[in-house]
């Protein structure tokens, strides 16, 4: 270690950044690369059971009310005396129409006659007693059967197929009572249009079986029978989940049972792109670790460098006057030779230096005041902070589409909002500033409003005091955007009469007369602490004088339009 203590300070602070951030990297790097390869599958897991247990709920929900429904009509046909068929026509018709599912409601006797149907004029089999759904039924009078999808059972003709829903029931004739079967026949549309309203991904697929194994429902066309590879993978697995190779692509299967139908159903997800991802990890990751090692040691070597460069000539320069006569109380400072030599020549100026360190202090602290005097009207931080909030949400979502457009947004906004100190920049700029202002509040607020943007072209490279339209687009976003409805934001930038005019209109609640009113004291007031639009006019007049101002206008209800204009020409 003894070359090591004998080196100079930049090649100390080089060795020693370059070790402990390669150390660090490494160790990070591997730490998520691990986790990552670990808990990917976990997660595919637990998210393609919860998708599996919401498809489930959707035809649960469904089935319910289609029980809900059964349980009306047995109810209506307990009250009504068979003998009078008009009635109870009227009835079932009545429901059958109000449910556009439902095709057919029917009373079946014992006998396998229909004793009432939603429509008089129907076919059906002479004896209804040799349908499944009829033994069914008959098996377990306490539950309601659902079938498999068949064609019709009344109305013969017909070649649309249907779910039967029966449940073995009581009936009243001449006030008697006898026992028959419910036969509610459903569409199977409402089937297909549950499943597609889940999107599993590419090559993605969910089945529906039943009890005895036989395939009701694919999403896909390639299993339309029961051998295909999804069904007997479905009826291998029963309840559960795995993971799964189906012609060569990696799939997780889960499958749940809809409570009440003895249906299962098994929902496919693709997981190939889950082993390309973890490789795509590892190399990024790499990447990642070798271009930030060498860019922290060309960082490291530079910032050394440009601390140490200046250490040694002002030792240089403070050795020349350490003899000089100085009363002070010596600094033991042990270290670096530089560090000793600073010290020394420091002991001997510090008390010149003490009174000329307090007045600095005081003009230091004034400076920073008004910095951040300064800073207030460009950078708004609570938009800084909700903005980098919004980015570290929509990752956590894995939105990097939307990561990286907020990302830019926000650079370029900030790039324009420095335009290296400058304070005037063209109308172009001006404009640019405020379309990324807009796309940043468009992503964090998900696109509750819309807004245009009309610029006339002859004036885009004319000159105009920095950030001005930003924070009015700001109190139209902030004031007059709603969460009851669509929001709009027109933004219009043109000349009449020798001016240019900056206009934005939101279709906000509006403004009272009292309420533009206090605006105006409010912007005219020099004790009213403003960083907003009064910002704004002060500097327009401050730049431009007296010619320059703002007008707002408002209808309750409709619009709030804020207009600032100057003159085209300074003068």
């Amino acid at each position: 270690m003894k070359w090591f203590k004998q080196l100079s300070i930049d090649r100390k602070l080089n060795y020693a950044v370059i070790l402990l951030l390669s150390t660090a990297l490494l160790f990070a790097s591997a730490f998520i690369y691990i986790n990552t390869y670990n808990t990917v599958d976990e997660i595919v897991e637990a998210n393609s059971k919860e998708i599996n247990k919401q498809i489930i709920l959707n035809y649960e929900n469904y089935f319910n009310d289609v029980r809900d429904l059964a349980n009306y009509i047995e109810l209506k046909t307990k009250e009504v005396e068979i003998a009078n068929q008009e009635s109870l026509h009227e009835i079932y018709s009545n429901v059958a129409t109000l449910n556009s599912d439902t095709i057919t409601i029917s009373l079946v006797k014992m006998d396998g006659t229909i004793a009432a149907t939603s429509k008089l004029n129907y076919s059906a089999y002479e004896d209804l007693t040799e349908r499944y759904w009829f033994d069914r039924a008959i098996d377990n009078e306490e539950v309601y059967f659902f079938s498999t999808p068949h064609p019709q059972d009344v109305f013969v003709d017909s070649n649309e197929q249907v779910i039967s829903v029966s449940k073995q029931i009581d009936y009243y004739e001449y006030s008697q009572k006898y026992s028959g079967v419910l036969l509610i026949e459903l569409s199977t549309e409402q089937i297909d249009t549950l499943a597609k309203q889940t999107n599993l991904g590419e090559n993605g697929h969910l089945i529906i079986i039943s009890d005895k194994n036989q395939l009701i429902y694919s999403s896909t066309d390639k299993c339309q029978n029961s051998t295909c590879d999804s069904n007997v993978i479905a009826r291998k697995i029963i309840i559960g989940g795995d993971f799964v190779s189906i012609d060569g692509t990696d799939m997780y299967v889960s499958i749940n049972t809809i409570h009440g139908t003895r249906w299962r159903i098994a929902t496919f997800i693709n997981v190939d792109l889950i082993g390309s991802s973890k490789i795509s990890i590892f190399f990024l990751l790499s990447t990642v670790l070798v271009v930030t090692i060498f860019i922290s040691t060309l960082i490291a070597s530079i910032l050394t460098k440009q601390i140490t460069r200046p250490l040694n000539k002002l030792k240089e320069h403070m050795t020349d006057i350490q003899h000089s006569d100085h009363l002070y109380k010596e600094v033991e400072v042990r270290g670096q030779k530089e560090v000793v030599i600073l010290a020394a020549a420091y002991n001997e100026m510090i008390k010149e230096i003490r009174g000329l360190m307090n007045q600095l202090v005081d003009e230091q602290n004034e400076k920073r005041k008004t910095e951040l005097i300064a800073l207030q009207t460009q950078i708004n931080p609570h938009f800084l902070y909700n903005t980098l909030d919004s980015i570290i949400w929509l990752s956590e979502q894995n939105d990097n589409e939307h990561v990286i457009e907020m990302v830019m947004a926000l650079s370029r906004f900030f790039r324009i909002s420095i335009s290296r100190g400058k304070d005037i920049i063209t109308i172009d700029k001006e404009i640019q500033h405020a379309k990324y202002y807009l796309k940043i509040q468009t992503i964090r607020y998900s696109n509750k409003f819309e807004y245009t943007v009309n610029v006339e072209e002859s004036i885009k490279d004319k000159k105009v005091v920095k950030l001005i339209l930003q924070p009015i687009i700001e109190n139209a976003i902030h004031h007059g955007i709603s969460t009851e409805f669509k929001g709009q934001i027109d933004i219009s930038v043109y000349k009449k009469d020798g001016f240019i005019y900056f206009e934005v209109m939101n279709n906000g609640y509006g403004l009272t007369d009292e309420q533009i009113e206090e605006i105006y004291e409010k912007i005219q007031n020099d004790n009213h602490e403003s960083i907003g639009l009064k910002n704004v006019v002060q500097r327009l007049k401050l730049y431009y004088g007296e010619r320059s101002g703002i007008h707002i206008k408002s209808v309750l209800d409709e619009s709030t339009t804020i207009q600032i204009y100057f003159p085209l020409e300074k003068g």
